[in-house]
């Protein structure tokens, strides 16, 4: 009896230590298991967090040369350094991409050093903008002068609607006459017609997505349907762009510059910029197709 009783409390005590000292382990092993996975899991997070810092949308920016006083091509450096080159008078320049940040523009006059104007601002990632030269130069009698050149305008690179085209309407030619834009149907000119009215001489406003089409855009005078005549030319010019086709998926813009031989409301001629847009890549920065 008495050995039996040693080894029931034999048996009994290893069953007590036994009981205690495996959860005990298993806790420990479960512990150090668990570290390396949370260490992963930080990591994984950080990275996830991280991921849509890595790549940063560059700037989009183009050039206007609207510069009467010199009526000439000119150079674009951007931050130090030549850009663009030899961009025609009245044209718009391709959009190059730059850093975000401070961004210091200075026309010179092309293939020389005679610098024409410059301008800083910051520029935001993913944005777009346009930088317009224009005047300096006497304005007509009792009009305002228009010399704060640069200007630099904020764009919208965005798609169009399916089948649709947007675009702006820039007016940088040096009188601030009343006068009215006007985009009408090629087919049927004096019924679809969709006009801006009272825009500020220097500025850019948008005009209502339109269905890819053929298209006449002009600048008339208020409540006038026919487009002005330039007459300061020999002989005199309408000021139109007549049987414009503008396909769907463009950014179609339309620039009223100035001209050197006159300074009445209509001494203005037209110049258009077609920029092709396409879908957010996969970092959701604007793109062009070249």
């Amino acid at each position: 009896m008495l050995f039996a009783r040693q080894l029931l409390l034999s048996t009994l005590s290893l069953l007590l230590i036994g009981s205690t000292s495996f959860p005990q382990k298993s806790l420990a092993n479960s512990q150090q298991s668990a570290e390396p996975s949370q260490i992963l899991s930080t990591q994984g997070q950080l990275k996830r967090s991280k991921r849509p810092n890595q790549f940063v949308c560059p700037v989009k920016l183009r050039v206007i040369n609207a510069a009467i006083e010199t009526g000439s091509a000119v150079d674009v450096i951007i931050n130090g350094q030549k850009q663009l080159e030899n961009v025609p008078f009245r044209q718009a320049s391709q959009y190059v991409d730059l850093p975000p940040g401070s961004i210091n523009v200075n026309f010179v006059q092309a293939g020389t050093n005679n610098q024409l104007a410059y301008r800083t601002f910051t520029g935001a990632p993913n944005g777009a903008y346009t930088v317009a030269i224009t005047g300096p130069i006497q304005g007509p009698p009792g009009q305002p002068l228009f010399n704060e050149s640069p200007f630099v305008i904020q764009e919208d690179l965005t798609q169009p609607n399916p089948g649709k085209f947007k675009g702006r309407w820039y007016r940088f030619s040096e009188t601030n006459a009343v006068i009215d834009f006007r985009i009408s149907k090629s087919s049927s000119p004096n019924q679809d017609e969709t006009r801006l009215t009272d825009l500020i001489p220097k500025t850019a406003i948008a005009y209502p997505e339109l269905t890819a089409g053929r298209y006449n855009f002009n600048p008339v005078l208020p409540d006038q349907f026919d487009p002005l005549v330039n007459d300061a030319f020999n002989p005199p010019i309408q000021v139109e762009v007549v049987n414009q086709d503008v396909p769907a998926g463009v950014i179609f813009d339309v620039i009223a510059t100035g001209n050197p031989l006159g300074q009445g409301p209509n001494s203005l001629t037209l110049t258009t910029a077609s920029t092709q847009v396409a879908p957010p890549d996969a970092n959701g920065c604007n793109q062009i197709v070249e």
